[in-house]
């Protein structure tokens, strides 16, 4: 591989609550990547299958973020991806997106809006632990919870579905005749909890990434924030955290 590599061609601007955000093509097309690492010792490109490798010398070297990035910065800062950081570290935040690294860094974000979701343990009875493990956070966004279970799953002799009330919801996790019930019991709780964010006038959603998987990841973020990462033109759909809504 020479110094000047493809990129993928991103699509037309985006306009987000009457602003536009990229995509746009990089300013430097000598100088191709998408992102950098924290320490700036590593560039990553997209090759053709769409997955990151590693940019080789001479290209990492010169390489540069671009407008893509300086934009996308600016679009998570007024949306408020982090606001739970004190005034330096939220402008240190948006600096390093600004110069080219991965915009969802996983040390700023968990706990407050990042949170494991293993698709596993929550089919098997785990949502009620889940949902109590973000309340906090919840809270902060103005919504208490009340979770209650109406229905136990597993419970023998009749093998009752999977149900809770949550907040006076009914929420049904799963029924006996899902075979495959991993990826619901992660995105419909979060469902009933995005219509009672909404209930209580919060900005904020739940967000899945990679859903129903032992990996699964849950976002608590302005929908915007989604979709100034998907008018970057920086990662494709898969990559971005999806927002959770009834099956």
């Amino acid at each position: 591989m020479g110094g000047h590599l493809p990129l993928e061609r991103p699509g037309a601007p985006v306009r987000i609550d009457g602003l536009t955000y990229g995509p746009c093509m990089p300013s430097d097309t000598s100088t191709l990547g998408v992102f950098r690492s924290y320490d700036g010792e590593v560039v990553w490109y997209r090759d053709a299958n769409g997955l990151l490798q590693e940019l080789p010398p001479p290209a990492r070297d010169g390489w540069r973020a671009d407008d893509r990035h300086r934009a996308l910065a600016r679009a998570l800062d007024r949306f408020g991806l982090w606001n739970h950081l004190g005034a330096g570290a939220r402008t240190a935040a948006a600096a390093e997106v600004a110069t080219g690294c991965y915009p969802l860094k996983f040390d700023l974000l968990y706990g407050f809006v990042e949170f494991h979701a293993d698709g596993e343990s929550l089919a098997e009875g785990g949502v009620e632990r889940f949902l109590h493990e973000i309340a906090p956070a919840l809270e902060r966004h103005g919504l208490g919870l009340r979770v209650e279970q109406i229905e136990q799953p597993y419970r023998w002799p009749d093998h009752r579905d999977y149900v809770l009330s949550i907040n006076g919801l009914r929420c049904v996790i799963w029924t006996l005749e899902e075979e495959y019930p991993w990826d619901a019991s992660t995105v419909r709780p979060l469902a009933t909890v995005n219509q009672l964010l909404a209930a209580a006038g919060s900005p904020v959603r739940a967000h899945t990434l990679y859903a129903g998987a032992n990996g699964g990841l849950v976002f608590l973020m302005d929908p915007r924030v989604a979709d100034a990462i998907r008018a970057s033109g920086l990662m494709p759909d898969r990559e971005i955290p999806a927002l959770a809504v009834a099956t």
